[in-house]
């Protein structure tokens, strides 16, 4: 009898080693710039249904301000712990590239379908003919302005950069000694002034770097840019070079300001909060060709288009892969371009045709700026950050120049009285000196 119950009990034991036991998840560890709550919420329930359909895989969404993005990135890969997929500007990732830390992405951009990528950003982040980015939403700068104050002063939408001024001058509102109203509302956050000096150059016929990769900062239309912050410096609110991003689109919705030149889609949730109801339309808050430098012939923008990236030596980078392919799914994807539906763009073309993408009441009230979004994707007016030209995302060293804080600086220096010639030798010598103790400029 005790054979019998012995050879039962080790039966068991080994049909028990058979039963499969659940393993603890993988974790997915994704940062990415989206920080407005809705979004946000969005992309947990994105991830939730993931692992429905994936109960192996846990993904964990965390929101990190533009500002911050690249120096936690940095960070993180200098400790050896980066996340296993993050947003980053496009000369992040062409610099993170460069340097062999990304994992290929070819496998993702074969399951969207490579034609099936808005053709203006297919090769965001491209290199040596493989994919090492994908844009996670294409979305343009735009100028917005108060065309109810400017029809009351009689005033034209203005096309240059004198011209913003001098229509700044006249839409300052002064009541009881005290200005109740700026012409104009800008950012001074280090990240935008990055922004406004590539778009501003781009539309000044303008470059940072030559075609052997040497600075150009001497250049005429450098210098005339500088002057151009000057003026910018007299017509903006006190204190300008210490207001947010996000500060600039409250002032323009509750009337502190009349015109926003660094704005985006999203202002137009900031607006309906802010702005009195009988105002909160595009008939009054409307959008226009950005103003074109003394130098220049065409408006230029600033493409804010994250690319996806995975890092190479991510632990779960096949998994945070097959997460990115469930997101950019049509019905996934739209869900999540609806969170922010103006500043949130499909870079699928497949999302574009949906219906339900245009199925949306946001965009039907804002269309005229989606509209005026994709002139500029037309029309090839629109760079990443530090871009003129679309050659430079193989300069590896954008990063680098940003990070700096040389150029943010430059501007400061001739808003504060140093002559704009002599802020850019300081700056061409500063950037100079940076690109040769990388490697990257022979003196």
């Amino acid at each position: 009898m005790r054979r019998l119950v012995a050879a039962a009990a080790g039966a068991w034991f080994v049909a028990l080693l058979a039963v499969p036991v659940h393993a603890q998840p993988k974790t997915v560890r994704i940062w990415q710039t989206e920080t407005e709550p809705q979004t946000l919420a969005m992309l947990n329930q994105i991830a939730a249904d993931f692992q429905k359909v994936r109960p192996d895989i846990e993904v964990k969404i965390e929101g990190l301000a533009w500002g911050d993005l690249e120096k936690k990135l940095t960070a993180a890969l200098a400790a050896g712990a980066p996340p296993d997929a993050s947003h980053g500007q496009p000369i992040t990732c062409a610099a993170f590239a460069a340097k062999g830390l990304l994992r290929p992405l070819d496998d993702l951009v074969e399951t969207l379908g490579r034609d099936n990528l808005v053709d203006a950003f297919r090769n965001l982040c491209r290199r040596e003919g493989r994919y090492y980015g994908v844009g996670h939403s294409p979305a343009s700068s735009v100028f917005v302005y108060r065309k109810d104050l400017l029809a009351q002063k009689g005033l034209k939408v203005p096309r240059t950069w004198d011209e913003l001024i001098q229509v700044a001058d006249a839409l300052r509102e002064v009541k009881d000694g005290q200005v109740v109203r700026y012409g104009l509302t800008m950012t001074g956050a280090p990240l935008f002034i990055n922004i406004g000096v590539g778009e501003l150059l781009k539309t000044n016929n303008g470059r940072l770097f030559d075609g052997k990769g040497r600075p150009t900062l001497t250049e005429k239309p450098v210098i005339e840019l500088l002057d151009f912050y000057k003026k910018l410096n007299r017509v903006l609110p006190p204190g300008w070079t210490g207001h947010g991003y996000l500060d600039t689109f409250a002032n323009l919705a509750n009337g502190k300001a009349a015109m926003l030149y660094q704005a985006y889609g999203r202002g137009v949730g900031y607006i309906e909060k802010y702005a009195a109801k009988e105002l909160a339309d595009p008939a009054h808050f409307a959008v226009t060709d950005k103003v074109v430098g003394p130098s220049g012939k065409t408006p230029a923008a600033q493409l804010d288009s994250e690319p996806w990236m995975v890092f190479k030596n991510a632990r779960n980078g096949a998994e945070a892969v097959e997460f990115l392919k469930f997101f950019f799914r049509d019905d996934n994807y739209i869900r999540y371009l609806h969170t922010v539906p103006i500043h949130l763009l499909p870079i699928t073309k497949s999302a574009y045709k949906n219906p339900k993408y245009a199925d949306n009441p946001t965009i039907r009230k804002w269309r005229s700026w989606v509209d005026m979004q994709e002139k500029y994707f037309r029309n090839d007016w629109i760079k990443p950050i530090l871009v003129t030209e679309w050659d430079d995302l193989q300069k590896p060293y954008l990063l680098e120049v940003m990070g700096s804080g040389i150029l943010v600086d430059m501007v400061m220096d001739a808003v504060k009285g140093m002559a704009s010639p002599e802020a850019a030798s300081k700056a061409q010598k500063r950037v100079e000196e940076l690109l040769a103790r990388g490697g990257y400029l022979k003196k």
